[in-house]
């Protein structure tokens, strides 16, 4: 699967963007990255959080424009977050299992 970085500057224009800045307040050397769209019927609202030491990402999903619902999950943890704030906490929370 092809991703790209995703620079603290740019943003989605939606709440994702607070998601964004919340975790990187709170973990420094977070890599955020998103999945490159191939075609048009590939999903391109799925990016990919690990700390910069660690292969191992976790996914968050969301709606078109980085908007809510979010899903952050990882191998073993699905978690449904309904707004910026939670969706933060549930990527720090499985960035520190």
């Amino acid at each position: 699967m092809n991703t790209r970085v995703w620079a603290t500057g740019q943003t989605t224009g939606g709440p994702l963007d607070e998601v964004f800045r919340l975790v990187r307040a709170r973990v420094a050397d977070v890599v955020i990255e998103r999945k490159v769209k191939q075609d048009d019927a590939d999903d391109d609202d799925l990016f990919f959080v690990r700390i910069v030491t660690n292969p191992e990402a976790l996914e968050l999903e969301c709606q078109p424009g980085g908007r809510p619902p979010f899903i952050v999950s990882d191998e073993y943890s699905w978690i449904d977050a309904s707004d910026a704030v939670a969706a933060a906490e549930a990527v720090h929370e499985l960035l520190s299992a």
